[in-house]
């Protein structure tokens, strides 16, 4: 990690000026979405069309501290979005730089302001954080406590465009967690991921099922998050792998180690699990962290309607092949790296996954 005193005195004035004047805009705009959010009922269009306004320039803010202050490199690849249309994302989730990165494409694709994350209620605590992500509050489940609430909530969503945004692991990615869930998976046969959390379906399965009755919802992508450390990255790893053999030789560590079935094998996925980690930026990495040490990407591929099962075993299978997929990906970018060509060319592991004429030189 890069510690803030590694800074220029300047740019940590300059970091401390932003914190405020951004604390203020964002409690200011979380005062005004709090209004309209009791508006949506007198004045739906005109209360939507505001807030859209009002996201979108908090996030424009942000995005101007991130790209031009920061100077961190965005880029995408996969298929092309249909323009300013609805549409459901479903993402994996490994830092909040990935509100960044949705904010980023929404952008591109004419849709900044207008997206929309279904999240627990316990997530989110601080109404401005809240407002900030523009998220909407459902159950532990994703299902919703009264008619009433489900219809204040496809109100929003059929009033006008969104991209509405499903993290099906729920939860961020973080390493604690990813132990669980590999001793977990182990236990009950299930497949073992290294850069995702096995994903919930008694979350997904039922939004899933109602979000494709909706009319306005007819186009659905799957998105894939990745992030790569510019600097010091291979120092790391090794620091990291050299660590967790100190552990196994000494028998110390932490209690996952100790139920493990192969000494090697957990070894090998807790170095791919740390690895994952030091390609996803927490917030602190993203606003103190030195200036281009970062690059974001975001990989897309759209998923024909006709794919998706409709019951709810077909649909926890289909979104398991799915996680597989994504891991698979993310563990060639972090094995093998990646290059870019310009805006939507990237090679994972030496494989191309966006069709182009000129292959980028690995």
């Amino acid at each position: 990690m890069i510690a803030m005193e590694m800074l220029p005195p300047r740019q940590i004035v300059k970091l401390i000026l932003l914190a405020a004047s951004a604390t203020s805009d964002i409690l200011l705009s979380s005062l005004a979405l709090t209004i309209l959010s009791y508006l949506l009922k007198l004045a739906p269009t005109t209360s939507i069309s505001l807030s859209i306004i009002i996201s979108a320039s908090l996030w424009g803010y942000l995005f101007y501290i991130v790209e031009t202050i920061k100077k961190i490199q965005f880029s995408f690849s996969g298929d092309i979005l249909e323009p300013d249309t609805s549409a459901i994302l479903i993402c994996n989730h490994r830092s909040l730089g990935d509100y960044v990165l949705l904010h980023a494409l929404s952008a591109v694709y004419g849709m900044r302001g207008r997206c929309r994350f279904l999240v627990w209620r316990a997530l989110y605590s601080v109404p401005s954080l809240y407002w900030l992500f523009s998220s909407l509050w459902v159950a532990q489940d994703w299902t919703f406590d009264t008619p009433e609430q489900k219809e204040a909530i496809f109100r929003q969503l059929t009033t006008s465009r969104y991209w509405l945004v499903l993290f099906p692991e729920t939860v961020k990615f973080s390493m604690d967690l990813a132990y669980e869930h590999i001793r977990y998976c182990k236990a009950n046969g299930l497949p073992v991921f290294s850069h995702c959390l096995y994903p919930r379906f008694e979350a997904f399965v039922p939004i899933m099922k109602q979000l494709l009755k909706e009319a306005e919802f007819k186009l659905v992508y799957d998105v894939t998050f990745v992030y790569r450390r510019i600097d010091n990255i291979d120092d790391e790893r090794a620091a990291v792998a050299d660590a967790l053999d100190d552990q196994d030789d000494s028998g110390e560590g932490t209690s996952e180690s100790k139920a493990r079935n192969s000494i090697n094998e957990i070894r090998t996925t807790k170095v791919a699990v740390q690895e994952s980690r030091t390609l996803a930026p927490s917030l602190r990495d993203i606003l103190l962290g030195k200036p281009g040490s970062w690059e974001f990407h975001v990989h897309v591929q759209r998923i024909s309607l006709m794919q998706i099962p409709t019951n709810r075993r077909g649909l926890e299978k289909w979104l398991e092949r799915l996680w597989i997929k994504k891991d698979k990906l993310l563990d060639g970018v972090e094995k093998k790296g990646m290059s870019y060509k310009g805006i939507g060319y990237v090679y994972f592991a030496g494989d191309e996954i966006f069709a182009n004429d000129e292959p980028a030189e690995l």
